[in-house]
């Protein structure tokens, strides 16, 4: 009996250190599937319009996100004064979008120095950062407010990781060449849903500006995908539905808090609402940052 009692306790044990060792995987409402892990924080995560709760820190084509279910678009307003947009890196172009070598190249290579700053195109959070050796290197993805996603990649440093809110302009990382790179340059994409179109569509390159304030994104974005008409009811992607009509993302109106004398942290997050740790990710910040009087606290 003595026997069959530890064995039963050391299965248990070993069940229990398998469970908390991986991820869990729960279905939302809109049958896609999020990754449950300990730091994610479901208040950050942007443009939940598209995209509902899913948030993957794994996968840069998420299984979520399909172009096919495009059919009726997006009409995105790409930036405002609140939330600009800002050129990654100023260099020169060194392959476009488009059909390379017998596969697509779902971006544009940008020429630079190893070293050189990497800088957010829009305020958004960081999905992803990770390493792949045989293809984009030392990479970054981060999805921002406006619905879409940025990815850079062949850096020689990620200085962000997963689930930091980053700004517009602000250095994410420093350009290099690894992973599958025959030199220097950061390899640049732009993305919604977890496919790719071409950021010269929105981007000038020669000027380092935006080309265009908002654009209508459908299915004819992505020439790679085999477009097919979706019944109304197919509507699995994301936690947007499918009413026919282009859904509108608009980019949120950041909201402060000016700190008065007596202010702390936790009766600011109780006053609005917020978690002291969203307040914390939003502003920068630790629990234990001073808060001088006067200053502008982001709640939102």
């Amino acid at each position: 009996m003595r026997r069959k009692l530890e064995k039963y306790w050391k299965f248990s044990i070993a069940f229990l250190a398998i469970t908390l060792a991986f991820p869990s995987f729960s279905q939302d409402t809109s049958s896609t599937y999020r990754i449950q892990y300990p730091d994610f924080d479901e208040d950050i995560v942007p443009a939940q319009i598209i995209y509902g709760n899913s948030w993957d820190p794994d996968h840069v084509d998420s299984p979520a996100y399909n172009a096919e279910h495009m059919s009726w678009g997006f009409l995105i307003m790409l930036a405002d004064s609140n939330s600009p947009y800002y050129h990654p890196i100023q260099g020169r172009v060194t392959s476009k979008y488009g059909w390379r070598k017998s596969r697509w190249h779902k971006g544009i290579d940008i020429s630079l120095d190893i070293g050189d700053p990497v800088c957010a195109a829009f305020d958004g959070v960081v999905r992803m950062q990770r390493y792949n050796a045989g293809g984009f290197g030392n990479y970054i993805v981060i999805r921002h407010e406006n619905g879409l996603e940025t990815l850079y990649a062949h850096l020689s440093e990620a200085i962000v990781e997963r689930n930091h809110i980053v700004s517009a302009g602000d250095t994410i990382g420093f350009g290099g060449s690894t992973g599958r790179s025959t030199g220097p340059h950061l390899h640049f994409e732009v993305r919604i849903m977890g496919q790719a179109f071409d950021p010269a569509r929105i981007i000038d390159f020669t000027n380092y500006t935006l080309a265009v304030p908002k654009v209508y994104i459908n299915h004819t974005w992505f020439p790679y995908i085999k477009y097919k008409v979706l019944q109304s009811s197919d509507q699995e992607y994301s936690g947007a539905t499918n009413t026919g009509k282009p859904i509108v993302v608009s980019i949120p109106q950041k909201k402060y808090h000016k700190v008065k004398k007596g202010d702390t942290l936790y009766a600011i997050s109780k006053k609005y609402n917020i978690p002291v740790n969203t307040l914390c990710k939003l502003n920068k910040m630790t629990r234990n940052s001073p808060l001088p009087i006067g200053k502008n606290l982001r709640i939102k």
